[in-house]
């Protein structure tokens, strides 16, 4: 079999996957379901995790020999993209990529240095099984960010032979109801991983309400007391195995925005073809349909850099040029995001500005995931810079 057929037939699973899952979205996840959840003390319904588990989706990108199924982004993207279709509130991207990746790279430095990585299997298992929803700690700046500087105010200090965790963490998602904290701490001059189950005594989680009805949290570490065994990687590795998830959940942080995008111009379109003004559809006015070909201009242009970073993911890249990628992703997943959201609105008249209709469950979605993992005008900034370090000077 050649590689040119196995690409073929992996192209034609991912089809199936993605007709799959929009018609469980479509079925399971009506739009009358992320209204109802808006606001609600957990912002998600986790009997709906259940079947996310039951479909075989939260383990999905764990390896086989982490009990998952070891699919790609290919595949991930197809469930992400159907769920944020329907605006589902559940933390897939947040709980099963930027954690649970987490989680894993840091097992895979473990292993290849000798270690057993036995409490990221645990901890995989249960993700994948759907028993368990793990976030990231990471962010300590209420406003902007800085990947590089993971971990200044959050410190980890042995003491009388276990690990004191203090400090404050923001901005995290899922807050209310997740069951532990993958937590960036510094630990002497380095940066390193650890484990917090939620119910750990000193935890102190402060939800804060999101636009969109969802929730993130401040989490405080007031003397938590660890064991050493609760360390996922530390130095090095712990920089590489976090901007490596980083990177891969700002991807599919995109590939829900995509979705979003698709699902505000569809709208638009429908409205302005039924819309009744002076006798005729708005849509037939030259300076609307205009503004809509600019739409969905903007929505071609993400759609093939969403598609060139997924396949980045899924193949061999160095780690500036996937970082590179991530970046330019977002930052066009994030300004088109929202250009849509206000075109979609103003398209719509006044019609557009009313709780009561379903776009706005979209564009307040968009105005969350734009702004979550930093927004376009913070990728600008981390791509410029990383650009610089490999571009030669003249």
């Amino acid at each position: 079999m050649n590689n040119h057929h196995l690409d073929t037939e992996r192209q034609d699973n991912i089809r199936m996957l993605s007709e799959s899952a929009q018609n469980f979205a479509i079925k399971a996840s009506p739009l009358t379901r992320a209204r109802a959840l808006r606001g609600s003390a957990t912002g998600f319904d986790r009997s709906f995790w259940t079947k996310l588990a039951e479909q075989g989706w939260t383990g999905l990108l764990i390896p086989e020999s982490f009990e998952g199924y070891g699919q790609g982004f290919g595949e991930m993207a197809a469930v992400v993209s159907a769920l944020a279709t329907q605006v589902a509130p559940e933390p897939v991207v947040p709980a099963l990529v930027f954690a649970s990746r987490l989680i894993e790279h840091s097992a895979e430095h473990q292993l290849k240095t000798g270690g057993s990585g036995e409490l990221q299997q645990q901890l995989l298992a249960s993700i994948a099984a759907g028993e368990l929803i793990p976030a990231v700690a990471w962010q300590e700046e209420l406003a902007g960010l800085d990947v590089s500087l993971l971990a200044h105010a959050v410190s980890a200090a042995p003491t009388n032979g276990r690990i004191q965790l203090s400090g404050e963490k923001h901005h995290v998602r899922p807050s209310a109801d997740c069951d532990g904290f993958v937590v960036t701490a510094k630990q002497g001059e380095g940066l390193s991983l650890w484990w917090v189950p939620a119910t750990t005594a000193g935890v102190q989680v402060n939800v804060v309400a999101l636009a969109d009805g969802t929730s993130a949290a401040s989490v405080r570490f007031d003397g938590v007391m660890l064991e050493e065994s609760q360390c996922l990687a530390q130095g090095a590795a712990a920089m590489s195995a976090f901007t490596r998830a980083y990177d891969e959940a700002l991807v599919m942080t995109s590939v829900e925005l995509l979705a979003l995008q698709q699902a505000m111009l569809n709208m638009t379109l429908e409205y302005l073809r039924t819309r009744v003004q002076f006798g005729k559809p708005i849509g037939s006015f030259q300076a609307l349909q205009h503004r809509a070909v600019d739409l969905l201009i903007q929505q071609e242009l993400t759609s093939a850099v969403v598609g060139q970073a997924i396949d980045m993911l899924d193949g061999a890249a160095t780690v500036v040029e996937r970082a590179a990628m991530a970046s330019r992703t977002k930052a066009r997943a994030s300004d088109a995001g929202l250009l849509m959201a206000r075109e979609s609105v103003q398209l719509h008249g006044a019609i557009g500005f009313t709780d009561e209709y379903d776009l706005g469950l979209y564009v307040q979605r968009a105005l969350v995931l734009s702004a979550w993992l930093g927004n376009a005008q913070t990728q600008r900034r981390r791509y410029s810079t990383l650009t610089k370090l490999t571009t030669p000077s003249v």
